[in-house]
């Protein structure tokens, strides 16, 4: 796979955020890519992923909810039109920004069916860094419920979230149907408090 960041600059990343960012959705954006990242790389004796893979990863977090600039409803699937259409993206090469589309908007309900064309391979690395995404949403899940990431780490073969705030059990909740996806994919159960 290649490597994003040779294809799309920090500076470039964050003024499609700026051109995009209805509803204040950067901070959003911001604190996901950080939890995002936390949760990767406490996965580091246990993935088989590398550098390139995280820098998917936190670019596709970062972006994941622009779709809300066309309708809060559906935007996972605006998310990816929009990372398909920008003209600020057609530098990235195609198969590369359709990943990037496939994560980034893979965040929501549905997981485009465009992930079967990809291989075997291919298509566990994009699930795996969907499953990070999905975990990492679901901890800032309403975007203003003042839940925070305390600590994530692997102990006995069990990915332990600890979060803190006010609405705990609404986001555990949402933590527990949202980690369905990386428990199948890593075969790590997930544990929150």
């Amino acid at each position: 796979m290649l490597n994003i960041s040779n294809y799309l600059t920090y500076e470039q990343l964050f003024k499609i955020i700026d051109k995009y960012n209805l509803f204040d959705i950067k901070t959003h954006e911001k604190k996901i890519s950080n939890y995002a990242l936390r949760i990767y790389d406490s996965l580091s004796p246990f993935n088989e992923l590398n550098d390139v893979e995280r820098n998917l990863l936190y670019y596709s977090s970062v972006l994941h909810d622009i779709g809300y600039f066309i309708n809060k409803e559906n935007h996972h699937q605006h998310t990816q039109y929009i990372i398909l259409k920008e003209p600020l993206f057609d530098n990235i090469p195609k198969n590369l920004r359709n990943s990037l589309a496939i994560i980034a908007s893979g965040h929501g309900k549905y997981i485009d069916d465009c992930i079967y064309s990809y291989s075997c391979k291919e298509k566990v690395t994009l699930l795996k860094l969907i499953s990070l995404l999905k975990i990492a949403d679901s901890i800032d899940h309403k975007h203003n419920l003042h839940v925070s990431l305390q600590k994530v780490e692997m102990k006995n073969g069990t990915l332990i979230i600890k979060i803190k705030g006010e609405y705990c059990a609404l986001i555990i909740k949402k933590i527990k149907k949202k980690s369905s996806l990386f428990t199948e994919i890593y075969h790590i159960p997930v544990y929150i408090n």
